[in-house]
């Protein structure tokens, strides 16, 4: 069985890297650049021809990449769909994102400060012990500060209202997606980055939905 996995925003394969369900094979969709005023519709649409997914395919998304799966879901309905510290449709998005879109906010900070692990990024995606706080600053660090700036605007001008039909995944101490009423899976004290902190668990739900 595959499972096809669409990290972050602009993060690898190392999102996944403590998920591994028994007799499930994980395949890491890679970002490609997006065009120009490209919109996250648009992208998703071009993304997926690239991947072009078995028939029969599972589907996780972790935050942006959520969203991605989102509209993956529209072209093709994969077999068990996860969302995981995500949104499903544009009104879920959080007082915080609409209130800097309103502003414009995400186009007046340089694109490099949103790829530099502090104090606050540690707080936003909720990590605590020293290892994790190691990993998400290589994380940021890596990322392409164009690609973070382009997903941002894509997320605030994001024309979706189709809620999808996913198996919904939350923590309910996500600070950057916080919880929703219509989650499946609550992993209490989970925070945004718990793809890597509570892996064990999300681990488990995969394994008891892929059946």
């Amino acid at each position: 069985m595959k499972l096809y996995c669409l990290s972050g925003l602009g993060v690898d394969k190392r999102a996944f890297k403590f998920i591994e369900p028994n007799g499930i094979n994980l395949i890491h969709i890679e970002w490609i650049e997006p065009l120009s005023h490209e919109t996250l519709k648009e992208y998703a649409l071009r993304l997926f021809k690239v991947v072009n997914p078995e028939d029969d395919y599972n589907l996780i998304g972790v935050s942006f990449g959520g969203m991605i799966a989102t509209e993956f879901s529209k072209i093709k309905q994969p077999k068990n769909l996860f969302l995981l510290s995500t949104i499903g449709s544009a009104n879920e998005l959080s007082k915080l994102f609409k209130f800097g879109s309103t502003l414009r906010l995400h186009k007046l900070i340089p694109g490099q400060i949103l790829t530099r692990g502090n104090f606050i990024s540690n707080y936003l995606f909720g990590v605590k012990n020293a290892s994790e706080k190691k990993l998400l600053n290589q994380i940021l660090s890596d990322t392409d500060p164009n690609f973070i700036k382009w997903a941002i605007n894509a997320i605030v001008n994001w024309e979706n209202s189709q809620k999808p039909k996913a198996i919904r995944i939350h923590g309910n101490n996500d600070k950057i997606l916080p919880l929703r009423q219509n989650t499946d899976y609550v992993i209490e004290g989970g925070g945004h980055f718990m793809v890597i902190s509570r892996a064990k668990e999300i681990t488990e739900i995969i394994e008891r939905e892929c059946v």
